[in-house]
């Protein structure tokens, strides 16, 4: 509805289309860019209380894990061949250290860090996990 992924189409749309739903539905006037930090202020929380209840700062090893049948299913065609979900194990760890540096956590633990914490206006959130030894230096 907001954009097309069809090159047919010219990849039309309008990426302040929830802007405006969310204007129009609640009366409150907003920016892409505002509901932007919102998502990225509620996905960090979550992180960070993930990290939290798992007591542990290494989200990597400890959490964000892929069943190994990705990588060993149809042993005898290689990663990303047509056809198949197959992976690359080194592929998937790029990604994950891609994606936690995007989102400015740490790049090895993928645990959020002071840092982007603060900066997503969660202070005590980050007062939080430091004394709980779950913030990365």
């Amino acid at each position: 509805m907001t954009v097309s992924p069809h090159k047919s189409r010219n990849y039309r749309g309008d990426l302040a289309m929830e802007a405006k739903f969310f204007a129009a539905v609640t009366g409150e006037d907003t920016t892409e860019a505002s509901l932007d930090l919102a998502a990225e202020r509620i996905f960090t929380l979550h992180r960070a209380y993930t990290v939290k209840l798992m007591n542990t700062m290494d989200m990597r090893r400890e959490h964000d894990q892929i069943c190994d049948w990705v990588f060993d299913k149809d042993p005898k065609l290689p990663a990303f061949s047509e056809g198949t979900g197959k992976m690359d194990r080194e592929d998937v760890q790029k990604s994950l250290t891609m994606f936690y540096s995007a989102m400015g956590w740490d790049p090895e633990l993928g645990c959020p860090t002071r840092a982007v914490l603060e900066r997503l206006d969660l202070k005590e959130v980050a007062d939080d996990l430091a004394a709980h030894n779950l913030l990365p230096a």
